[in-house]
């Protein structure tokens, strides 16, 4: 992927809490595919960052749109993709 753009840091902190606690988390891509997974790992490679999914599905940061989660007693949605 050379055009590939990282993401926000605001954004990239949300998917570090799903991880570090193990929050479940509902992840939808630009595409329309949706997980109800939970954050293994982030990791990069080959200057793409990639978000590791504990049933093993592995999607780059760019492809995502959504992510709903609930962080202290409150739902929260985050919009990665303009107009999501």
């Amino acid at each position: 992927m050379t055009d590939y753009q990282p993401i926000d840091c605001d954004l990239y902190d949300w998917l570090e809490i799903a991880a570090r606690w193990q929050l479940p988390v509902t992840i939808s891509t630009r595409q329309g595919r949706q997980w109800a997974d939970k954050v293994q790992t982030i990791e990069a490679k080959d200057g793409v960052e990639y978000l590791q999914l504990e049933s093993g599905e592995r999607l780059s940061l760019a492809e995502l749109a959504t992510l709903d989660l609930v962080w202290q007693g409150e739902a929260k949605r985050v919009h990665f993709a303009p107009g999501q």
